[in-house]
């Protein structure tokens, strides 16, 4: 693990780099200055990712698995290993969406759902409002 800089930080400083001095530098290239700039959100993505992925990803186990009354341990499991464990568990929770007709009037289906979406929302743009 690195001390300092951190990944954050090292995340931020290409931000920075991207808008403060390519972007500008390259602001008569319409191709490029877009891809400047979907690169500088991507960075924002993989930093959010970082601060609050693991967060919400055993959220969202453990939510799943009480919904679908599994017995899972994310003990000592890596985060890929977490995350393979919640693609099936996500699996199983569509199979079951499936299987029992559920509709966005079973609320505890519908809540589960909709608070992993926001989580994901979270890291993937958190402008977008849910509106809860």
């Amino acid at each position: 693990m690195q001390d300092n800089p951190n990944i954050n930080i090292l995340l931020e400083a290409i931000q920075d780099l991207l808008m403060k001095e390519i972007l500008p530098a390259i602001k008569d290239n319409e191709g490029l200055a877009y891809k400047t700039l979907v690169s500088w959100n991507m960075l924002g993505v993989i930093s959010r990712e970082v601060k609050m992925g693991e967060v919400f990803l055993n959220s969202e186990i453990q939510s799943i698995a009480a919904y679908l009354k599994e017995n899972v341990s994310i003990n000592n499991q890596t985060y890929a290993e977490k995350m393979d464990l919640c693609r099936n568990l996500n699996q199983k929770l569509n199979e079951s969406i499936l299987k029992n007709k559920s509709s966005i009037e079973n609320l505890e289906v519908w809540n589960l759902v909709k608070n992993s979406l926001k989580e994901k929302l979270e890291i993937s743009n958190p402008r977008y409002n849910t509106g809860d």
